[in-house]
């Protein structure tokens, strides 16, 4: 058995425990997005975390559009990724913010 198959088959486990664990806390995790998502700073991180932006690009045009401070928004990236609702995603060219899914 290769390596490659061997890491194919362990991300299909993951991914069924993953899928187990939010079937088994649906409501919470509905409850936990709605309230979350009530402040639109937290609403704007998530949808804008698509891999493409970096934490300064994410930072400011959310603070241009939303007219807040880059300060807030670098706390709400920050509580956001300590809670595992987004990730930096670490590539050659930087780290780009992106969703975990958790959400989804």
């Amino acid at each position: 058995m290769s390596q490659d198959t061997t890491l194919k088959e362990i991300g299909e486990k993951l991914d069924g425990i993953f899928a187990i664990l939010k079937i088994s806390n649906f409501e919470n995790l509905n409850n936990f997005k709605k309230t979350i998502s009530k402040d639109p700073v937290n609403a704007s991180i998530i949808k804008l975390s698509d891999g493409t932006r970096n934490y300064s690009t994410l930072a400011s045009e959310i603070a241009k559009e939303l007219k807040v401070s880059e300060i807030n928004v670098k706390k709400k990236i920050s509580d956001l990724t300590k809670i595992g609702i987004i990730i930096a995603e670490k590539t050659p060219k930087g780290s780009f913010y992106k969703t975990t899914g958790v959400l989804d």
